[in-house]
């Protein structure tokens, strides 16, 4: 079975992002500002998404329950596929959040 990854842009260094494993998440907040989650075994915070990162425009107050909603797709999917899947928040033509799940062959082509 493949891993699910979230892919977090930094909202305050635009060219770096950060992958984490979805399974090692236990908690989520969410606020118009940002999606924060924790990691398995820590105390630390690592923020998901920011607004920062879509020209500003806020997170819908569920938008933790999207989330959560996507990894589900997200690990039936994993089940049958043989690459590891990424969860990607982005916003779409008409400027609604959303959480997209891309096999990581579409992010970094080998």
């Amino acid at each position: 079975m493949a891993d699910v990854w979230v892919l977090s842009p930094s909202h305050s260094e635009p060219e770096k992002s950060r992958l984490i494993r979805s399974d090692a998440i236990t908690y989520l907040s969410t606020s118009a500002e940002e999606l924060v989650a924790a990691r398995v075994g820590s105390d630390d915070t690592v923020v998901l998404v920011h607004r920062a990162t879509q020209d500003g425009r806020d997170l819908p107050d569920d938008f933790h329950l999207a989330y959560l909603a996507k990894l589900a797709v997200a690990r039936r999917r994993a089940r049958v596929s043989e690459e590891d899947l990424v969860l990607l928040a982005d916003t779409d033509a008409n400027g609604a959040w959303d959480w997209s799940v891309l096999p990581v062959s579409e992010l970094w082509p080998a």
